[in-house]
């Protein structure tokens, strides 16, 4: 019983392989690769081969069997290799190559060294249900890899079509003669069946297994959006909490440093009143003594500015950023600590301008935290010094801060700015941490490293950061900075 015509299914199988790889290219505008053009290419190759194959009587047995032979092997391995490069397991160009000259040249020693009609079919139709097997276990590792019924349902029909050709590979077992899968019955129109149902079901298949991927991207990318801004919100958190920490620990060096300036102000003022008492008005000595109120006014204004926008929180304000008198700033914070502990500070002798663009508060604290790490460490010498230095190199600016104390063991090395490592009994093991993050943040690095012990060793920080041209840092910053 003849469910239908071999030659009219032919023509729709192909037209249908002409047809739908196009729908399938459209449809997938947004999410074109390379796995997708070789699918639609490789559907367009069968629909070339399934038509020409439908012509047979009207065009030269050669172009029916040899060139719709070649074009289907060939669509097969290209169908395969789609989907092994969504498994990330992709076949060399070269080997696709080889392998399709290789199976067309037996085919074609079968067919004309040999004449063995019904062996060749075997061999296209073992070879067939080899390539669609293989294609239905790629389908289905896909499945079960992304949770995809759209992969299995690609995985099912291929499988159906493997078993088509399977079947007639033993159909075939005792026939003799030139065989035709246009006239081969039962055979023919259950490959036919099988094809047209994987043109249709494999490419709407292909097309929901691909927008698939396409939402889960798009709630992954989602997903990370949000992961990243709760990361850069806790960061700044405890960044903030850093810096009070910092502060906290720095508060009687601070006292110190404001006392100072209102003890000379309170100086100042009660000797200028006695002499205002005393009748003695002169003018000079008051105005002298008006000026040092001034200047220690101004001096203890600028600390509890400095320290007031240095532990307020909030957000990440990127400008340019003079990097020497961000390091300058630090060190008046640090002074009173770094006096009481005897450490000085060495710069250079000529310092110009070098501008970053960060954001002056987080670019402080990476300061800070390595000032006062090194001004713990100099505790333990006695030749106490922090040699401080920033050049250009390449249009990176690169700050090293090194000490002149013992240097970091190999461990500490090793472990140096995993959170909460830290070698102080108080510590909380985050200042390293949070200023390699905010250093990343800003496109840079933050190395920790010893000197040459025949330089005096001591340990040795580089903080490496994209500089911004020479231009706009000369129209920011018109004078050198004196150190």
């Amino acid at each position: 019983m003849t469910i239908f015509e071999p030659r009219t299914a032919l023509l729709i199988i192909g037209l249908f392989y002409l047809l739908l790889p196009t729908v399938t290219w459209i449809v997938l505008a947004k999410q074109r690769t390379s796995q997708v053009a070789l699918w639609c290419g490789s559907g367009l190759l069968t629909g070339a081969s399934s038509l020409i194959t439908a012509l047979q009587g009207s065009v030269s047995d050669w172009t029916t069997y040899t060139i719709a032979i070649l074009l289907m092997m060939l669509s097969s391995l290209l169908r395969i290799q789609s989907l092994r490069l969504d498994l990330a397991i992709p076949w060399r160009a070269r080997s696709i190559t080889l392998a399709t000259i290789a199976l067309f040249l037996i085919f074609e020693w079968l067919h004309f060294d040999l004449e063995n009609y019904v062996l060749r079919a075997q061999y296209f139709s073992g070879l067939s249900a080899g390539l669609f097997s293989y294609l239905a276990t790629l389908a289905w590792r896909i499945g079960r890899k992304e949770a995809s019924s759209n992969a299995y349902w690609i995985s099912g029909v291929y499988a159906l079509l493997a078993a088509a050709y399977l079947f007639r590979l033993f159909y075939l077992i005792g026939s003799s003669g030139e065989v035709n899968i246009m006239t081969e019955g039962i055979s023919g129109q259950l490959i036919a069946l099988a094809a047209l149902l994987a043109v249709v079901m494999g490419h709407f298949g292909y097309v929901g297994l691909a927008l698939d991927r396409s939402v889960r991207r798009e709630i992954k990318a989602a997903v990370d959006r949000a992961r990243d801004e709760v990361t850069h919100r806790l960061g700044e958190q405890i960044a903030h909490l850093e810096r009070q920490r910092s502060l906290g620990e720095l508060s009687a060096s601070l006292g110190n440093e404001l006392n100072q300036p209102l003890s000379a102000i309170l100086t100042s003022a009660q000797v200028a009143k006695h002499r205002l008492q005393a009748s003695r008005f002169d003018t000079a000595p008051l105005n002298e003594f008006l000026d040092k109120i001034v200047f220690n006014t101004r001096r203890a204004s600028h600390i509890i500015d400095r320290i007031r926008g240095f532990i307020r929180p909030s957000t990440s304000h990127i400008e340019p950023i003079n990097l020497h008198k961000i390091v300058r700033g630090v060190v008046d914070l640090v002074a009173d600590e770094a006096r009481s502990c005897k450490v000085i500070f060495i710069f250079p002798p000529h310092i110009h301008p070098i501008l970053v663009s960060a954001d002056s508060i987080q670019l402080s604290q990476i300061v800070l935290n390595v000032f006062r790490n090194a001004i713990q460490a100099l505790t333990q010498v006695a030749r106490r010094e922090i040699q401080v230095s920033c050049s250009r190199v390449e249009g990176r600016a690169i700050l090293r801060i090194r000490d002149t104390g013992p240097g970091l063991t190999a461990e500490t090395l090793s472990q140096v700015g995993t959170p909460f490592f830290t070698t102080k009994s108080t510590g909380l093991g985050l200042g390293i941490s949070i200023a390699r993050s905010i250093a990343k943040q800003l496109g840079g690095t933050l190395i920790l490293s010893n000197a040459d012990a025949n330089d005096g060793g001591g340990a040795m920080i580089e903080l490496n950061l994209p500089a911004l041209p020479e231009a706009k840092s000369w129209q920011n910053a018109h004078r050198p900075v004196s150190p």
